[in-house]
């Protein structure tokens, strides 16, 4: 028997699909929690006036990139393939959804970390240096969001540019950067991880920081001045808490992601390099980093006493929309209805 034949039965031996199907419906779970999650999210944010604060702004540029990743996880998991997991597109669509996917995971990946700084910057302006929060205008905000997507999209590139299905045994991979280098790929990974990891956590550690030192500080006067700054000093709170959560979500499920990367580039010939049943593919690259993703609108509704109000707010107006059309529907109307009753 050759090595294929063996290798062949080996993996098959020690990959069930029932581990296959467990995977997929958890990716395909979390990429439909994460996709109605952030829809309802830029939903409500769009519908109610309210909401459309300096922060929520930066949160809910977030939400779409996160709402383009959520699109693309598991069509680019369906390029994967393995003895115990067929490959759900193939061919020349594969390629596309290879390359697209990648693009766009590495866009949502570049936008949501530009978000996280800019948002602790904005907090810090508001909270530390007052008086120059009036520089920060709609216009000059609204070209901070476009430039979170124009560098994003530019940066990402070369993600779309390598991206393609390669074949390794009897697995298919959808691969970034197959054909560089271990120095192009080893230097490529380091820059990006320096940009996008740990220069914006240092950043936002170091602001937080000051950001609560500078609430934990009381200056005098008089009682509706203290009321005031009461009420402001809540809201302000609540605004970080929610931000901090929201932070330590997205670093911690992107974290595992980076260091099965580190794993794999260290130790080639490691479990993780091999990984017949493709369960740390699975986990690292599809589930953890989408999580991300689905713990946000939870964290905006579950906190934020405006984003759950608004979202019931917005839930009532469509369903009261609905019974409008219903009644429309049957040209009967409800005062109608109950003056028949009363007749009969």
């Amino acid at each position: 028997m050759n090595n294929s034949s063996t290798d062949a039965f080996e993996d098959a031996f020690t990959c069930s699909h029932a581990v296959s199907t467990v995977l997929t419906s958890v990716i395909s779970f979390v990429s439909i929690v994460a996709f109605v999650g952030n829809s309802l999210v830029t939903i409500t944010f769009l519908m109610n006036a309210s909401l459309r604060t300096s922060t929520n702004f930066f949160i809910i540029n977030m939400a779409i990139s996160d709402l383009l990743s959520s699109l693309t996880n598991w069509p680019l998991y369906a390029t994967e393939g393995s003895p115990s997991k067929n490959n759900v597109i193939e061919g020349s669509m594969a390629t596309f959804v290879c390359k697209f996917g990648h693009y766009s995971r590495a866009i949502s990946q570049a936008v949501s970390v530009q978000n996280l700084l800019l948002i602790v910057i904005d907090r810090y302006i508001a909270i530390v240096l007052p008086l120059k929060s009036i520089l920060v205008t709609r216009r000059f905000r609204a070209a901070l969001l476009s430039f979170t997507w124009i560098f994003s999209l530019l940066i990402a590139f070369p993600y779309a540019w390598t991206s393609k299905i390669i074949k390794e045994g009897h697995q298919t991979h959808c691969r970034t950067f197959a054909s560089w280098s271990k120095m192009e790929q080893s230097v490529f990974y380091s820059v990006g991880f320096f940009i996008f990891y740990c220069v914006p956590l240092f950043s936002i550690i170091v602001l937080y920081s000051r950001i609560m030192k500078s609430l934990r500080q009381t200056t005098p006067g008089g009682e509706e001045q203290e009321n005031v700054r009461t009420r402001k000093l809540y809201q302000n709170r609540i605004v970080m808490k929610v931000f901090i959560w929201i932070v330590s979500a997205f670093f911690i499920c992107w974290t595992p992601l980076c260091v099965y990367i580190v794993l794999r580039k260290i130790v080639p010939t490691s479990h993780f390099a091999k990984d017949p049943c493709m369960v740390f593919v699975g986990l690292f690259f599809y589930v953890f980093p989408t999580l991300s993703t689905v713990i946000n609108p939870i964290i905006l509704f579950a906190s934020s006493t405006r984003f759950s109000g608004a979202l019931q707010e917005t839930v009532g107006c469509f369903i009261r929309c609905k019974r409008c059309r219903y009644f429309k529907a049957k040209r009967v109307s409800p005062q109608n209805d109950v003056v028949r009753m009363q007749v009969t």
